[in-house]
């Protein structure tokens, strides 16, 4: 009778580990990135009564006649099985939408490392990317243009990250200019009309002037230079191409930082070198019937792109500034003129304002500069047995001898799960199933605790035999 006391007590004490196991599978219900957990039982040694005897001389065989002597804990697994999808907004939350952990560290070195499933991250003071406990989230850091290191490290997202200026090379211009402007039959030389000495006053010019436009271009340090064009029909000339119908008269000014014109081809006022021609600062383009721009038959000749030059004196320590402007993209029709440089490369020195993060776990930083460049990327690890990790308390796993090593690479690679960004993975706790568990513990344990009262019972009537 003892022993099936002593079977009901493991089964009492294996019973109260599975409600344990619930327990916790419970309270974590609302954890990010919780993994349940789930205990199985196994039965222990037997006690052999009678051994197996095989058939001979006409009798048959017997089986074993064994006795249980009670029940243990067969296993308490971690269950890797990926939570729902929570969207949160941040982007600094980040979900792992199939197998993989985060790598976190604490280390200096970034040896030291833990694992994570959950993504709720933040900023710190200096842009660290940092897990609620402080501990550093690892990846990959870009340099300054974009490429990405090979050394682990932990992510910065630094609001003190900048981005260095370019100068402006290249202008392009679209748009229209009206066929139905009046040609002016007076001469332009040096951007200067013969009827105003003082372009800078356009009276009397409106049916000559098709457009007057003005655009920003940046210097070697970020600097930004304002250059004015104005569209002037004219005159074929005598280099006019053989399929030329009409032609304008491109003249460029400088533009002052109280807003004065100054004449590219003006040294003694013009912030711009002295030309060696006379007519730098003046382009002619032409036109066929077709409304269409037409090139120059000789190499001479004005065609659809014009280099002007800013000396150093007006960058401010830059060096000069020489940049090209391509008109090839204009049309001439009678409708309104829109002609505009809208293809402008270059541009100032950018501070980081946002940021983004990719599926791939890529972080790209958006400057006010309008460009935007790669900061880093997340890495993640696996492992060939990911159940055989260990787990650390506030969301974190260690390896194991049994979970093997960390096979590390990047988000959506090598059989590692793309990322969610600004999403959260839920607990994966199962209320229902967890409910359903405690039933049959409770039931269990209730049932082992009958067969002690029961044994007693029987002993107490063992006892009672002597009276």
């Amino acid at each position: 009778m003892m022993r099936s006391m002593f079977s009901a007590v493991s089964g009492l004490s294996a019973h109260q580990l599975r409600m344990d196991g619930i327990g916790n599978n419970i309270a974590n219900v609302n954890t990010v990135g919780f993994k349940a957990n789930r205990t199985t039982f196994q039965d222990v040694f037997n006690q052999t009564l009678a051994g197996a005897g095989s058939p001979q001389a006409g009798r048959g065989g017997t089986n074993p006649q064994q006795v249980g002597l009670g029940m243990t804990v067969n296993s308490m697994d971690t269950l890797h099985v990926r939570g729902a999808v929570e969207t949160t907004g941040v982007n600094t939350d980040m979900m792992i939408n199939g197998d993989g952990f985060f790598m976190v560290s604490s280390d200096p070195n970034f040896q030291d490392r833990s694992y994570t499933r959950a993504g709720d991250f933040a900023l710190d003071r200096s842009g660290n990317l940092v897990t609620p406990g402080g501990m550093r989230v690892l990846g990959y850091m870009a340099d300054e243009q974009g490429v990405l290191g090979t050394n682990l490290e932990g992510l910065v997202i630094s609001r003190a990250q900048t981005f260095d200026a370019e100068q402006t090379e290249n202008v392009g211009f679209e748009g229209n200019l009206d066929s139905t402007t009046d040609v002016f039959d007076g001469d332009i030389i040096g951007n200067v009309l013969n009827e105003d000495d003082n372009f800078r006053i356009f009276s009397g010019m409106e049916n000559y002037v098709a457009r007057e436009t003005t655009f920003e271009i940046f210097d070697n340090l970020g600097g930004e230079h304002r250059i004015k064009q104005v569209f002037v029909k004219s005159e074929l000339g005598d280099n006019a191409p053989d399929t030329a119908a009409s032609a304008f008269d491109v003249l460029s000014f400088y533009v002052g930082d109280d807003g004065t014109l100054y004449p590219f081809e003006d040294p003694e006022v013009n912030p711009v070198d002295p030309p060696d021609n006379p007519d730098i600062g003046q382009h002619k383009i032409y036109f066929n019937e077709d409304g269409k721009m037409v090139t120059p038959d000789t190499i001479d000749s004005d065609g659809p792109i014009k280099s002007l030059l800013i000396n150093a004196e007006a960058t401010n320590g830059a060096g000069e500034l020489n940049f090209d402007i391509d008109f090839s993209k204009l049309t001439m029709f009678a409708n309104e003129s829109t002609a505009a440089a809208l293809d402008v490369d270059g541009y100032k020195q950018g501070s980081l304002v946002d940021f983004s993060v990719a599926s791939s776990g890529e972080i790209t930083g958006v400057f006010d500069n309008g460009q935007s460049r790669v900061i880093g990327q997340v890495a993640l690890a696996n492992f060939r047995n990911p159940a055989g990790l260990e787990k650390d308390g506030s969301n974190m796993y260690r390896s194991t001898n049994n979970s093997g090593q960390a096979m590390v690479g990047t988000p959506g690679s090598g059989g590692l799960g793309a990322l969610n960004p600004s999403a959260l993975e839920m607990s994966n706790t199962d209320l229902s199933r967890e409910f359903t568990n405690m039933i049959t513990t409770q039931r269990g344990f209730q049932a082992n605790s009958r067969i002690i009262t029961t044994s007693d019972e029987m002993l107490q009537e063992v006892v009672n035999m002597k009276r």
